[in-house]
């Protein structure tokens, strides 16, 4: 259910907060929302932080059994390895995975 994904994605999960890019007085532009965005500097003790968050919109380069395994699984990437911090390891249900994929599919 890609509105129930929506509620999870924007206010339980929080992606759009670093999935998207923000004007000069830190307030998200709506249409920059979930295509990625820079990421505030971790901290001093952080190997390998990055510096944008990738965009998510669409799950580019996703199929949805990665996308699943990322939500179900603690950040696994599409390619097997663990995604870098700040990036939360989701332990999400299948029906809350199947419906944030739902809904980021449909965010153009």
């Amino acid at each position: 259910d890609p509105v129930r994904g929506r509620y999870l994605v924007e206010h339980v999960a929080m992606c759009v907060e670093c999935h998207s890019d923000r004007d000069s007085s830190g307030t998200i532009v709506p249409a920059e929302r979930f295509k990625g965005g820079p990421l505030p500097p971790g901290p001093v003790w952080a190997v390998g932080w990055p510096m944008r968050a990738p965009r998510n919109a669409g799950l580019p380069g996703y199929t949805d059994d990665e996308a699943r395994r990322l939500l179900m699984q603690g950040a696994i990437s599409r390619n097997g390895q663990q995604l870098r911090p700040p990036m939360p390891r989701f332990r999400m249900t299948l029906q809350d995975a199947n419906d944030v994929i739902a809904f980021l599919r449909s965010v153009p």
